[in-house]
C-alpha cells in the first residue's frame, strides 16, 4: 500500500503527537530562518583566540551523553565520541588536523615527521623528548612500536575497533636514538597521518588482557595538558585538572568536569549553570532553546556527521537480501530528515554515499535508486521472501498493513532506543509507521543509553538500530572496519568485529583495501565509490541525512566550540578577559 508523501507528512505529525513532549523534532517552525544558511556555515566556529589574550583559570562544565566504562579508544567498546572527546585532553596524538582536515605532527609530542616513498613507504618521527607518561617514564619509539603490534589485528585476542594502517605496517625500529620512530610499511597507506592518535603507553599495548582491561573503569597513565582528578558516581562526572607536570604551553584552564547528562535535559543544564559545553541535538526545540539563553552562543558548522539505520543481516530475518532491501523501500528517509531538521537552517537532503559527503570532491549518488522510497517494491520483495499478508487480514484502522507472516512466524523487527533522548523516540515511530504500511512490526525497547552499543548494537542483540557516524580528516581509515567481512575465529565462528551490521563480502573488501592504498586522491574516491555502490546492492545500512554541528557555549569561551575536522587544543581553551 502506497499512502504518498502527503499522507506520510500528515503521519509525522501524528507520531509526534504521539511521543508528546520527547521530541524535539517535532517541535514547530516558525518559518523565520536563522541568521546565515547552511551553505554558508563554516567548515569550524570555536572563537579562536591568541592564548595571550585569554584570562588562566576557571572551570569548564562540559555534558556528555554518557560516561564510558571503557577509557581505550582502540578497544571495540571505546570506539565512541564520549571516549574522544574526554581522551582528547589526556593523551597524546602524533598528528593534528586544521578546520580543513590537512595533517601536521603535534610538535608535543612528534618534532618532525619524514614521508620516503622512494622505496617502498617509510615515515620517520622524531619524537619530542620532553614528553612523559604520567608515570614519569619517557614516551619513546617503543610505545609506537608496541601500538602498531597491538593493532596489527595479527592476534585476535586483543579486543581493537580495527586495524586499518597498522595492518600495512611490516616493523617499527628505533631510529637514531630512543626518540625516534621508524615506521615501514609492507603496502602503501594513503592516510598515515591518522595512525598513533591516540597513542598507548606500552605496557597497555604489550599484552592483550592489559590492553582489554587496563582501561576499563579507569584511566592508569596519560599525557596530556590535563590529568585525571577523580570521578563522582553520583553525578556521573569525571573531573580533569591541569596537569603540573605537562611540558608544553600549561593548560589556561583549571579543571573540566565532564558529566554525563540525558540529551533532553543538556539545555535546561545550560540555563541553569549546571552545564557550560553542550553538543546540540540536531532538532529546532534545543536550538531555539540555547540561541535565546543570555551570554550563551550556539557556535555551527558543517559537520560529517551522517545519520543512518543499520540492519542486522547476522538475524534470521534480515539475514535474507530482499528483506533488508524492502526496509530500505519502505523507508521514506526524506520525511525523517524533515522530521528532524525542522526549524533548523540546514537543506534538508538525503545522504547517497556512506563515505563521501556531498561538499567533498568525488561524492556520487551510487544508490542506483535503492534507496528510493517505494512501498509498492518493498510489498513485493517481502512476498518474494515468503512474508505473505494473512489470508483475509484486513487494513488496520490507522491505515497499516496487518503484520505478514512466513511459516507461522510474524515478522516483527527489534530496534533498541537511548532512554532519554526524545529525537530518537521519534524517528523509532515514524519507521514504525512506515514499515508498518507495509506489513513489518516493529518492537521499540527503549533500553540505557550507555548499554546500547556495548549490550546491543556490538554484540548484534538488534534488529534495525539509528546512530550516527562522526567522520574525521581520514575517512576510509576511520570507516573502513565498520563495513569489512567477517573472519574466522578461533572457534571457527565468523568474527565480525566492527562491522555491527554483519553484512560484507570479498568484493567490498577489495574496494575499500584498493582506496586505503591509493595515494593518488581522485582513483582513491573511485574505488570509495565502487564499495559504496557495493554497499548498497548488499543492502547493508541506509544512510539517512548529513546532520549540522551545534554547540553551545559561553560566549566568553574561545578556542572551543563546532571543530567539524579541526584537532582542538585542550591547553588553549579558556575564557577571554
Amino acid at each position: 500500500m502506497d499512502i504518498g508523501r502527503a499522507g506520510l507528512t500528515r503521519l509525522r505529525w501524528l507520531a509526534c503527537a504521539a511521543v508528546l513532549a520527547l521530541t524535539a523534532s517535532c517541535a514547530a517552525s516558525t518559518g523565520e530562518p536563522e541568521p546565515g544558511q547552511a551553505a554558508d556555515l563554516p567548515a569550524s566556529d570555536t572563537n579562536p583566540v591568541p592564548r595571550d589574550e585569554l584570562a588562566p583559570g576557571g572551570e569548564l562544565l562540559w555534558a556528555l551523553s554518557m560516561l564510558p566504562s571503557q577509557w581505550n579508544p582502540h578497544h571495540i567498546d571505546g570506539n565512541t565520541q564520549q571516549v574522544e572527546t574526554v581522551m582528547g585532553a589526556l593523551m597524546p596524538s602524533a598528528y593534528r588536523t586544521d578546520e580543513l582536515g590537512n595533517a601536521e605532527p603535534d610538535p608535543d609530542y612528534v618534532l618532525a615527521a619524514d614521508l620516503d616513498l622512494d622505496q617502498g613507504q617509510t615515515l620517520t618521527l622524531t619524537l619530542n623528548p620532553q614528553a612523559r607518561w604520567s608515570d614519569g617514564s619517557p614516551i619513546t619509539w617503543r610505545d609506537y612500536a608496541g601500538q602498531a603490534e597491538a593493532l596489527s589485528g595479527e592476534d585476535g585476542d586483543y579486543r581493537i575497533a580495527g586495524s586499518t594502517g597498522y595492518d600495512r605496517i611490516a616493523s617499527v625500529e628505533r631510529g637514531v636514538d630512543d626518540f625516534q620512530a621508524v615506521v615501514t610499511f609492507r603496502e602503501p597507506y594513503a592516510e598515515y597521518a591518522q595512525l598513533f592518535s591516540p597513542l598507548l603507553p606500552l605496557a597497555y599495548t604489550e599484552d592483550p588482557d592489559a590492553f582489554n582491561t587496563g582501561y576499563a573503569e579507569d584511566i592508569p597513565v596519560t599525557a596530556g595538558p590535563f590529568e585525571p582528578a577523580g570521578t563522582d558516581p553520583g553525578v556521573q562526572s569525571l573531573t580533569v585538572r591541569r596537569d603540573p607536570d605537562w611540558w608544553g604551553e600549561p593548560a589556561l584552564l583549571n579543571s573540566i568536569v565532564f558529566r554525563a547528562v540525558p540529551t533532553d535535559a543538556q539545555v535546561a543544564g545550560l540555563a541553569n549553570g549546571e552545564l557550560d559545553v553542550v553538543q546540540l541535538p540536531a532538532g529546532p526545540s534545543a536550538y531555539r532553546q540555547a540561541l535565546a539563553l543570555d551570554e550563551v552562543t550556539v557556535r555551527r558548522a558543517i559537520a560529517p556527521d551522517i545519520r543512518h539505520v543499520t540492519l542486522n543481516g547476522g538475524g534470521p530475518i534480515l539475514s535474507d537480501q530482499r528483506v533488508r532491501h524492502a526496509v530500505f523501500a519502505a523507508i521514506d528517509r526524506t520525511v525523517l530528515a524533515e522530521s528532524a531538521l525542522e526549524g533548523l537552517d540546514w537543506p534538508v537532503a538525503v545522504q547517497q554515499n556512506r563515505f563521501l559527503l556531498p561538499s567533498q570532491p568525488g561524492y556520487q549518488d551510487t544508490s542506483n535508486g535503492l534507496g528510493d522510497y517505494d512501498t509498492a517494491r518493498a510489498e513485493r520483495l517481502l512476498e518474494e521472501a515468503g512474508w505473505e499478508l494473512p489470508p483475509g487480514a484486513d487494513q488496520r484502522s490507522d491505515g497499516a498493513s496487518a503484520t505478514r507472516v512466513r511459516d507461522g512466524e510474524e515478522l516483527v523487527l527489534r530496534m533498541p532506543l537511548p532512554q532519554g533522548f526524545g529525537t530518537a523516540r521519534a524517528e523509532g515511530e515514524l519507521i514504525r509507521y512506515m514499515l508498518a504500511q507495509v506489513g513489518i512490526e516493529v518492537d521499540l525497547e527503549e533500553v540505557p543509553g550507555e548499554t546500547l552499543f556495548s549490550d546491543y548494537v556490538i554484540p548484534g542483540n538488534f534488529d534495525l538500530v539509528a546512530f550516527s557516524n562522526v567522520g574525521s580528516a581520514f575517512p576510509i581509515s576511520e570507516s573502513r572496519a565498520q563495513w569489512m567481512d567477517a573472519v574466522p575465529g578461533d572457534d571457527g565462528e565468523p568474527q565480525w568485529r566492527n562491522n555491527v551490521g554483519r553484512i560484507g563480502s570479498a568484493e567490498i573488501d577489495a574496494a575499500l583495501a584498493a582506496a586505503v592504498a591509493e595515494t593518488d586522491q581522485e582513483r582513491a574516491r573511485e574505488q570509495l565509490n565502487t564499495a559504496d555502490r557495493l554497499l548498497w546492492e548488499a543492502g547493508h545500512t541506509l544512510p539517512l541525512y548529513q546532520r549540522p554541528e551545534f554547540v553551545a557555549v559561553p560566549s566568553a569561551l574561545a578556542n572551543l566550540g563546532a571543530e567539524g575536522l579541526l584537532s582542538i587544543d585542550y591547553a588553549d581553551i579558556g575564557f577571554m578577559r
